[in-house]
């Protein structure tokens, strides 16, 4: 029997199982886990087996029972789930992830699996290990089986056909499209709006609702749940404290929180940045925090929770945490900022600076990771994606790093400002309010113009500068409007020439060699054919201007 037609349900299911298999062993591995992860272990190598054995791939299936096989005894009490059985279980993991993957490219190619089978299949438990706290009852053992093996006779979710595959390439173009139709909207709007054609407004107000209705199906269909990449955070800390030789207790909560596809795929790297850092440097060595009066092993956190149209990702351990008098010496010393600069600075404002290219404060970097080695990227993907990455620590006691990121990305909301002959889109979602500036609001600070909001000192930076525009002279007394935005955590307030109005935009990406500006993120299209840039709020309160984009 040709069984090449199932061949892409088997890859698909046995990557599920895989995928739970090694979230689940290392969560069983912790002292603190549930012991019930151990009958779902078993299930999946079990249903994994099965699934092979009837695509009749051989070396899935032998592999899958070895495994089976050792979770059986650990299930029945016969021996504990010692670290080094952990590692041999991953790989075999691993080795059945590879195995998948030839299956799916149609490789005829064999892997080497002799060696794993021949460990697996000759390890033994060191002697005498009773199964103790980490063992689960034998009672309903039987039934558990049971259900771990389908009924031939019940129809199966997966066979349903109330949901379908689409290839990621379609949704993109789903999404480009519905932005095209935004942006259309908006030309029909002014047209309209030009000649008067008072009969084609409520045509043009239904048009609307669709369109709107139609954007955020289109999105539903692009939102994953962030445990799509965190399945793989729990065995990457374990691996790192591992080699470290430190005792770790890893923490994931809110992986059912969904955002879009592609800020997905943009922040995995960017979290392993920090993950990575956490583990390294960031935790203490099991001696130092027992003479700091900590527990043995250390906490890392990572949590995702949902705030109206953002989500804020939160990663947080109780380690060392970082000491901003120090960072500024390193800063200094770096030649990043002035000693002046540096009296001046608030500790928040410290801790960005980790975030500058090559910024470090360890005593050696390890192949692992260096304190801030890797930082500069994480800030500049999340603020490639509209983001805000807010950096707290208390020394001695931990640090927190929380990157606020919208839901998507493609079609945002903006308010649209002028500044001499150039408007520029601020997302609104980095806009925490706008307000008008009299002269004498500003507090003259040396260098360092602010203002005072709510009782605390803002700082104030000219839009026209940053830009490097000409600076205009405001007449007498006149207010001058601004937009506060949040900036890594903190205020800062952009005076412009005119606020427009608020508008939902398409963001287009930048290509060379428009790319290479500071201070935008991408473009848009208005109604009436205008290119307006997306102001990149962090670059900009950075002083890193966009160059003359007037000129473009």
């Amino acid at each position: 029997m040709d069984m090449s037609p199932y061949r892409d349900l088997f890859v698909s299911e046995a990557r599920s199982h895989l995928t739970a298999f090694g979230e689940l062993i290392v969560q069983f591995e912790d002292p603190s886990g549930n012991a019930a992860a151990i009958d779902e272990l078993f299930r999946h190598a079990h249903s994994l087996k099965g699934m092979a054995a009837t695509m009749g791939y051989e070396q899935v299936v032998t592999i899958a029972h070895l495994m089976e096989d050792h979770l059986s005894r650990i299930r029945s009490g016969e021996c504990v789930l010692v670290p080094a059985l952990t590692d041999l279980l991953l790989e075999g993991s691993d080795t059945l992830s590879l195995l998948v993957s030839r299956v799916e490219s149609g490789s005829d190619e064999r892997v080497d699996t002799a060696g794993l089978a021949e460990r697996l299949s000759s390890f033994v438990p060191s002697a005498g290990a009773a199964a103790t706290d980490r063992t689960t009852p034998t009672a309903g053992e039987s039934s558990l089986q049971e259900a771990a093996t389908p009924d031939p006779h019940q129809f199966r979710q997966t066979d349903s056909f109330k949901s379908i595959r689409i290839k990621t390439e379609t949704l993109d173009h789903l999404v480009n499209i519905t932005g095209e139709l935004i942006t259309n909207r908006y030309r029909m709007a002014e047209a309209i709006h030009q000649s008067g054609a008072a009969e084609c407004q409520e045509p043009l107000h239904q048009l609307t609702t669709l369109v709107r209705t139609l954007r955020d199906e289109v999105f539903k269909a692009r939102m994953l749940p962030f445990a799509i990449i965190a399945e793989r955070f729990p065995r990457l800390v374990r691996d790192l404290a591992r080699k470290q030789g430190k005792e770790v207790h890893f923490q994931l909560e809110g992986k059912e929180i969904e955002l879009d596809r592609g800020i997905l795929e943009e922040i995995t790297e960017p979290i392993v940045h920090i993950l990575r850092n956490a583990v390294d440097h960031g935790l203490e060595s099991a001696d130092e925090r027992v003479m700091a009066g900590k527990p043995f092993g250390g906490t890392i956190s990572l949590t995702v929770c949902r705030d109206k149209d953002h989500v804020e990702i939160s990663i947080a351990d109780d380690g060392r945490g970082m000491d901003p008098e120090r960072l500024k010496r390193k800063g200094i010393e770096k030649g990043l900022i002035s000693t002046e600069q540096a009296a001046l600075m608030a500790p928040q404002e410290a801790y960005q600076l980790i975030c500058a290219a090559g910024f470090s404060t360890a005593a050696a970097v390890t192949d692992i990771s260096g304190r801030g080695v890797g930082m500069d990227a994480v800030r500049e993907a999340v603020h490639a994606l509209s983001g805000v990455l807010t950096i707290q620590s208390n020394h001695g006691q931990g640090s927190r790093f929380v990157m606020r990121l919208p839901i998507t990305v493609s079609i945002i909301h903006a308010l649209i400002i002028s500044c001499g002959p150039l408007e520029l889109a601020f997302p609104l979602n980095m806009v925490t309010r706008t307000v008008e500036l009299k002269p004498a609001d500003i507090i003259d600070h040396p260098g360092r113009p602010a203002i005072l909001l709510d009782d605390v000192e803002v700082p104030v930076r000219s839009l026209r500068q940053a830009l490097d525009l000409p600076e205009q002279i405001n007449p007498g007394t006149a207010p001058l409007p601004a937009l506060v935005c949040d900036v890594g955590g903190r205020l800062v307030a952009f005076i412009v020439d005119r606020i427009s109005g608020q508008q939902e935009i398409f963001v287009r990406p930048l290509r060379s060699p428009l790319s290479q500006l500071r201070g935008v993120s991408g473009a848009t299209i208005t109604g009436d054919g205008r290119v307006l840039f997306v102001a990149d709020a962090s670059a900009l309160a950075q002083g890193e201007a966009a160059g003359h984009c007037d000129g473009v």
